[in-house]
């Protein structure tokens, strides 16, 4: 056995490259799966844990005033356990130094009964004092404005002015990911925060007296949101019901949830690839390897060694380069996983999120090394059971040499040089080891298309959304729904504004069948410029006269299409028959990228609710020049809670999207090495395979870029089937890709524009170029005089 590890050793020294290939792929395998496991794992037990320790509620009511006194007797709703009521007021952040457009929302805290629900964790500093103008800031607010304890935070709330004291920083298992609204889709902490209030203090400043404005609540065990909702919705409508969300849909929480999920699938699916293509090398390698020692075989079968021996021999070669892959793509897994995850700590705000070394998932991970290296190691190795030692010590016979389907379309052929149809003669002369090399091909082209289209999935998230769909200058959010005419006419004779269209906004929950979604109802009049709605086709669509447009994600979560019908509720509307809602007639299915909106006409949607022509919201177009004055001149009024422009919302957009231009580069670059790791090793076996074919090529008086042109020509071939198969297989991963990925903030279509196919097949190419680069020095170095005087 001693010999037997002594060839082990050399023949892995004459073939290091191929080795080295297969190495990186298997470690880039596991690389990506340690660290993301690692990653998930760390931010689903942070959140359990937090959930767990803050009792996270159920259920989020929103409305207008509900009596504080009454609040405890929600609990006598069958299923509802537990309530709290609190004040949340968005307000305006007063700064001297420049135009200031931050916000905090202020949430009230019991100082002297101590939450049950949505409890906070206390991170620096201490308490607000009760009945003090102290307050307690997110951290990552804390931050981004550079705040220390002690500072002053002066604030505009109610149309008043206020002077609030940081004491410290805490977080609330509500605000892990922090967003004023659905349409910033991007934390932006120097912009907006969440404060901590004492009870005592906030209610000194509002205008309601002895009412709460938000509730949250817990429900029995065994209970479902949907069984206490109607009974919940009876009670609080009176009261100026405003929404009332689950926990599943509570927006902070969604998009942790989602982006977990999202993570988990990256680990079942992008792993797999690599490993995949790692074995096809090692058994393509195995392959070629028992093929040129048959002899070899033979002869130790002669003396004594039995195939089990000869087997496990030859097994050592992938179980070597499976546990050495495996080892440097767990280790660097476990030491990518601490950036990854203090890069998630930017975006979600998660006590207890920290990653440490997991000896779970490197073992996990050498595991998977060895199971994908043995399985091609066993299937490599079979052949070696069919071998009698007489027989082995022969040369194969001479395959069949027949003519290729290509040599039968004589015109085609007639037009290639020799060196061409001697190289494409090999693919098909070599079926098992051509399918695997073209199925790795078309994996590393798909892989690649897919990095490349995510650059048109943000220009659809940007341009189209930006430039084509919203084209008004800014938009003005209401405190509360208002009547649209007088709205209107005030902006109107604003300086600067050219354009005003009144927008209705409405919570809403769109039922069908059992499944049901939580979105916002949005009223556009039918002759709207400044919000349109498109097709795939960049076309303008109207809002139909009747009945209701849905978003593909949205139509695709109800599982409905244009035709059907859908039922329709909404906490706004005003029945006084009793009915909560109606059904609803699909109109269309029409793509959005931004938001989960269902659209209605205008004056569609205020005879749905009931409550005369109202609106939640002004777009107006105008002057950008004129733009910082309006702010100015609205920001502080009691019944506008923001002023939005399209410009800033923009900015947001891009720069979330820029952090895909580092998941867009990561794919192509992992792509590229393993498009060359499998061309590199298709080259160098069939340069071995065929070296006393070559060196009598260069003793014909061949270049060596003339003999190099019969490799390339082979490799060229196996490319163009390969990028043939990996269009649809692209298409495939695509369309997955774009399902994991979209949520209810932004949806990701699944489309490949030329661009990305072209760009994919110029990846891939480069590939192949680099790949055989380095073939042509081999063959340059190729001692074919030796070769030639060697007997087989």
């Amino acid at each position: 056995m001693v010999m037997l590890r002594r060839k082990t050793w050399r023949d892995i020294k004459e073939n290091k490259g191929v080795y080295l290939a297969c190495i990186v792929v298997i470690a880039i395998g596991l690389m990506i799966y340690t660290s993301m496991s690692i990653v998930v794992e760390n931010m689903d037990k942070a959140q359990q844990a937090f959930y767990s320790e803050t009792h996270f509620a159920d259920g989020f009511i929103d409305v207008t005033g509900y009596p504080e006194n009454k609040v405890n007797s929600l609990t006598f709703i069958p299923g509802v356990d537990q309530a709290e009521g609190r004040i949340v007021k968005d307000v305006r952040l007063l700064d001297q130094q420049k135009d200031s457009n931050r916000y905090l929302r202020m949430v009230s805290v019991n100082m002297t009964n101590t939450p049950k629900i949505n409890q906070i964790r206390l991170l620096t500093g201490h308490l607000p004092n009760e009945n003090q103008s102290e307050i307690l800031v997110d951290p990552q607010f804390f931050a981004a404005n550079h705040l220390s304890l002690g500072d002053s935070i002066k604030v505009i709330l109610e149309g008043k002015q206020a002077t609030f004291y940081v004491t410290g920083t805490a977080q609330s298992p509500e605000f892990i990911y922090i967003m004023r609204t659905a349409q910033d889709l991007y934390p932006s902490p120097e912009d907006f925060g969440i404060a901590y209030v004492p009870l005592s203090s906030l209610k000194a400043l509002v205008k309601e007296k002895g009412q709460v404005n938000d509730l949250v609540v817990t429900l029995k065990s065994g209970v479902s949101f949907d069984s206490v909702k109607d009974s919940l919705q009876s009670e609080l409508k009176p009261y100026g019901l405003q929404s009332i969300v689950p926990r599943k849909d509570q927006m902070s929480n969604a998009i942790l949830t989602s982006e977990i999920t999202n993570i988990r699938s990256m680990t079942k699916t992008l792993p797999v690839v690599f490993l995949g293509v790692a074995a096809i090398i090692l058994y393509t390698m195995l392959r070629r390897l028992i093929e040129q020692q048959r002899v070899a075989i033979g002869t130790l079968k002669a003396f004594g060694f039995t195939d089990r021996e000869v087997i496990r021999h030859y097994l050592t070669y992938p179980l070597l380069i499976g546990t050495i892959g495996g080892l440097l793509g767990g280790l660097s897994g476990v030491a990518l996983s601490f950036p990854l995850t203090t890069m998630y700590k930017q975006y979600f705000a998660l006590p207890g999120l920290q990653s440490e070394f997991s000896f779970k998932y490197l073992l996990i991970g050498l595991a998977l090394a060895l199971f994908f290296s043995l399985i091609s190691g066993i299937r490599g190795s079979l052949d070696i059971l069919r071998l009698e030692p007489a027989q082995a010590m022969r040369p194969p016979a001479p395959v069949t040499a027949n003519k290729t389907r290509l040599e039968k379309i004589t015109w085609f052929w007639k037009r290639l040089t020799s060196q061409a149809q001697m190289g494409i003669r090999d693919v098909f002369r070599t079926p098992t080891r051509s399918i695997f090399n073209v199925l790795g091909i078309a994996v590393v082209f798909s892989l690649m298309t897919v990095s490349w289209s995510m650059q048109n999935m943000t220009n659809l998230l940007t341009v189209v959304q930006l430039e084509q769909v919203q084209t008004y200058d800014v938009k003005l959010s209401l405190t509360h729904p208002a009547a649209t005419g007088a709205t209107k006419l005030a902006l109107t004779h604003e300086a600067g504004v050219s354009k005003v269209e009144p927008v209705l906004e409405a919570p809403a929950t769109l039922k069908s069948g059992w499944l049901k979604k939580e979105v916002s109802l949005m009223g556009l009049a039918k002759d709207s410029t400044l919000y349109n709605i498109l097709d795939k086709n960049g076309r303008r669509i109207e809002v139909p006269d009747q009945g209701i447009l849905l978003s593909e994600h949205l139509a695709k979560s109800l599982n409905v299409q244009a035709g059907d019908t859908i039922y329709v509720e909404s906490p706004w509307r005003k029945d006084p028959l009793g009915q909560k809602g109606e059904n609803l007639l699909v109109i269309g299915v029409v793509p959005q990228y931004v938001g989960l909106n269902a659209f209605m006409e205008e004056t569609e949607l205020q005879r749905f609710l009931r409550q005369g022509e109202i609106s939640t919201s002004m777009l107006v177009k105008m002057d950008q020049s004129e733009v910082g004055q309006m702010k100015s001149k609205y920001r502080n009024a009691s019944n506008v809670t923001s002023i939005e422009s399209l410009k800033d919302t923009g900015d947001k957009i891009r720069k979330m999207m820029d952090s895909f231009g580092f998941t867009t580069w990561l794919l192509a670059i992992l792509g590229g090495i393993t498009g060359f790791a499998l061309i590199y090793n298709s080259s160098i076996i069939s340069l071995s395979e065929r070296k006393r074919e070559l060196a009598s090529l260069r003793v014909l008086g061949m270049t060596p870029r003339e003999v190099l042109r019969v490799i390339t020509s082979e490799q060229w071939t196996l490319y163009i089937f390969g990028i043939l198969l990996g269009i649809p297989l692209a298409y495939g991963l695509e369309i997955g890709m774009a399902q994991a990925m979209s949520n209810d903030l932004y949806s990701l279509p699944a489309e490949l524009p030329p661009v990305a196919l072209l760009g994919a097949a110029v990846g891939t190419a480069v590939s192949v170029i680099v790949a055989q680069s380095w073939a042509f020095k081999k063959i340059k170095s190729l001692p074919f005089v030796e070769i030639l005087a060697t007997r087989d």
